[in-house]
């Protein structure tokens, strides 16, 4: 009951702005979530190219960005289910779509002990927008979505 009381409290507090975009994060999230587990890759990621297309390109303020991340991290952290790196770049790449020179990357990690781990994220002119790591791991980029 605290924890219900604790969210409740927190989302009172936050603007008009903020509220409409977690509602927006929440539900790219779960449509993203859907396509990934639904779909065969190559045809969700047809989808999503289609979808995220945006004729128009504009600058928005680190301050927006900010809030786009803050979203998407926050609605992956309260819906009821797993959502990892991949789900919350996408959504994060969708939701930033006419920001230019946006990129969505997905690496491997260079690992001495050879386990497998892959990672997505969010650059922008090589500076993270969402999905920085750990500065002890390395990650290979396999493939760069524009």
């Amino acid at each position: 009951m605290n924890r219900l009381k604790r969210y409740m409290a927190r989302w009172k507090s936050l603007s008009g702005r903020e509220k409409l975009s977690f509602v927006k994060s929440a539900m790219c999230l779960t449509v993203i979530k859907a396509g990934l587990v639904f779909l065969p890759f190559s045809t969700f990621r047809k989808f999503f190219d289609w979808f995220s297309k945006s004729k128009t390109k504009k600058e928005i303020s680190q301050q927006e960005i900010k809030q786009t991340v803050w979203a998407v991290a926050s609605a992956a952290h309260h819906l009821p289910f797993e959502l990892l790196c991949l789900p919350q770049a996408l959504a994060t790449k969708f939701l930033l779509r006419e920001v230019p020179f946006l990129t969505l990357e997905i690496g491997v990690a260079i690992d001495a002990s050879k386990t497998f781990q892959a990672h997505a994220w969010v650059e922008k002119n090589g500076s993270f927008i969402i999905g920085d790591w750990d500065e002890n791991i390395s990650y290979q980029r396999l493939w760069v979505w524009k």
